[in-house]
């Protein structure tokens, strides 16, 4: 994401609320967003370049920031359908290693699970400064994780 549309985010942040999954019952359009999730969304050429056809932006709240940067939860998050679910690991049935895992179908859209793909927040973020390089995952503007 280049500096200009980072810009344009954290200009709109004040309008925004949270788009994850606060439980049943919930109204998500009353917490207010404080942080983005931002990832990459494209395809390998030639098994060696990435290629960003576009951006998945998400709007989260402070609470979700922080939870996706402790060891408590897991965000399932669909990209067919936009529809998360959190899995607390200490009572989960599986030992979930990762911090999101992006889902491609699920049982609110589809029923059909197509495949899976995880991100862990802290790591790709330390790689991202050390690297020098863009990676699939980063929060803005930050304030979640000092």
């Amino acid at each position: 994401m280049d500096t200009f549309n980072t810009l344009h985010l954290l200009a709109e942040l004040d309008h925004e609320h949270c788009h994850l999954n606060h439980g049943p019952g919930v109204d998500t359009a009353a917490i207010a967003a404080t942080d983005y999730i931002v990832v990459p969304m494209g395809y390998r050429e030639d098994g060696i370049r990435e290629v960003s056809v576009r951006e998945l932006v998400i709007p989260v709240c402070r609470d979700c920031a922080v939870a996706l940067q402790g060891d408590e939860w897991t965000l399932l998050f669909c990209l067919d359908c936009g529809e998360s679910r959190w899995v607390y690991r200490h009572f989960a049935r599986n030992r979930y290693r990762h911090h999101i895992l992006w889902l491609k179908g699920c049982p609110d859209c589809s029923g059909e699970f197509g495949g899976l793909y995880f991100n862990d927040p802290a790591q790709i973020i330390e790689q991202d400064h050390a690297a020098g390089e863009r990676r699939p995952f980063m929060i803005v503007p930050g304030e979640a994780t000092a």
